[in-house]
């Protein structure tokens, strides 16, 4: 038998976030990383969108690799992040992803 899960009832994936700090660094740098940025704007709205979906308070953007830890985010930020991706994605012009935020938003 086989058992094929649609997309409503498939659990998101909570990403597992894996660094490397060169020696004389700081974690704090790597906030400033395009990459990084760019992997946490997607995920973000991923995240929230499953949040919304499943009616949490909080979710976990992340989980750090080799640790119990996870990138958190509550629901009382949900949407000043949204609104801030929205700005980052004008600025682009991938109205696309400023659509979804927007939605996401009016379903808060």
């Amino acid at each position: 038998m086989v058992i094929v899960k649609t997309r409503k009832t498939m659990r998101r994936k909570i990403p597992v976030f894996r660094v490397h700090v060169e020696p004389g660094a700081s974690y704090s740098q790597l906030t400033e990383l395009p990459e990084i940025q760019q992997i946490v704007r997607d995920e973000a709205i991923c995240a929230i969108k499953d949040g919304i979906e499943k009616k949490k308070s909080s979710i976990s953007l992340f989980e750090i690799a080799q640790s119990d830890y996870y990138i958190e985010l509550g629901k009382d930020k949900w949407k000043p992040t949204l609104e801030k991706l929205i700005e980052y994605y004008v600025e682009r012009e991938e109205y696309n992803k400023c659509a979804e935020a927007r939605d996401l938003i009016n379903k808060l």
